[in-house]
Order: structure tokens, then sequence, then C-alpha cells
């Protein structure tokens, strides 16, 4: 179909093709809009997940900060304390990554979110992550088994604290299928199943933009 008709020597528009430009145009203030309402709907999910925080009775997980790239470490639960020791043999945190692990732990302290426990995995990157973030952790090669990290976050947290795990990418995601990205927090809860599901995610902007005076 001809997208021009011709009319005294001129062409003009085909009438069909305006009404499609106008269904688009259409088409696209309406996506449009719905981007807006989907924005605003995250902005909801976040402020609700940092009020839960704020109230205490969670456990959350908390990838590692940003690492330098690198082969993968042959780190497992079974690997000794002096492999694990060995920072020199391990991806570590970037300079950036030092700074977002400091980063979390004082947007968390501005908005208030107590924290009493915080269990981080052995390799180095995660350990000085909770470290950074919370002043000291507690060290568990274990998180490296899915098993023991699903008993962990269903274990009870007593209300006005929170329980923080600190590990890599992979454990999470072969407990809930969802991946972190370096600093990034995952809210869990009980999913009625004997597991966990991801029920809010937040990164170091969100920490950043929640900690804003006018936020609330």
């Amino acid at each position: 179909m001809s997208l021009l008709r011709r009319g005294a020597g001129r062409c003009f528009p085909n009438p069909w093709w305006l009404g499609a430009l106008r269904l688009a145009g259409g088409l696209v203030a309406l996506l449009a809009l719905g981007c807006a309402a989907m924005a605003i709907e995250d902005e909801l999910d976040e402020a609700h997940a940092i009020a839960e925080l704020q109230r205490g009775g969670n456990v959350v997980y908390l990838r590692h900060a940003a690492r330098f790239a690198g082969p993968r470490e042959k780190l497992d639960r079974w690997s000794s304390a002096a492999q694990f020791a060995d920072c020199r043999r391990q991806r570590n945190l970037t300079p950036e990554g030092q700074v977002q692990a400091r980063e979390i732990g004082a947007y968390w302290r501005m908005l208030r979110i107590p924290v009493q426990r915080v269990i981080a995995n052995a390799p180095c990157r995660t350990r000085d992550t909770a470290i950074l973030a919370f002043g000291a952790a507690e060290v568990d090669p274990r998180l490296f088994d899915v098993d023991f990290l699903r008993q962990l976050t269903l274990q009870p947290v007593p209300a006005g604290t929170n329980t923080v795990i600190v590990g890599s990418d992979s454990q999470l995601r072969d407990l809930t299928g969802v991946d972190l990205g370096f600093a990034e927090v995952a809210l869990l809860k009980p999913d009625g199943k004997g597991g966990v599901t991801v029920v809010a995610r937040l990164d170091v902007d969100d920490w950043a933009d929640a900690a804003e005076p006018g936020w609330w």
C-alpha cells in the first residue's frame, strides 16, 4: 500500500498512514505513562523495603562490592583457613568497591537501620565488604553451601534488628534464581514452601537517594 496519494500534481499523505501515525503516537504516550507509573511503583517499593528494615525482623543478602576481574578461585566450604586468608590469590575489592562498602554502612546508619548479626562468606572480598560496611562479621565458609544458606535465611530474627548475610551472587542465584549486582541488597522473605524469595532489591544509588532530605 502506498504511503502517498497524488492529487493535482501534488503528493499528500495517505489518510490510512496518517491514522497509523496517530495510533502510534497514542501508543508511545501510553508507554511513557506506563514507564512513569512503573518508576513511581519502584520508589514506593524502595520506601516500603527501607521501612521494613528500619522496623527489623528481616534477613537481607548483600552481594560483595565491586571486585577486580580475573580467573575464578578454587575455593569452597572445605578450603583451609590459610587459603581463605591468602588474598593475593583472590579477586579482591577494587578501590571503588571499598567505597561502595563504606557507603552502604554509612547510609544504613543515617537511615537508622538496626543490625545485630552480620555473617560473611570466607573469601576476602565478602569478608572485607562486611567489615567495611558494618565494622565486624562472623566469617563462615558454609555459606558456599546453598542448603546451609537456606537454613540461615529461615532463622527467625527479632524485631528491632536485622541479620545481614554477605556473599557472592552464585549462592543467592542458586537459592532464589535472582542475580544481584555488586553491592546490591536483597530483602528476603519465606516463600511458604520451605525456601525464601526476594521481595525487594536496593543498590547503592537507592540508599543514597533515601538518605537525601525530603525523600520520605
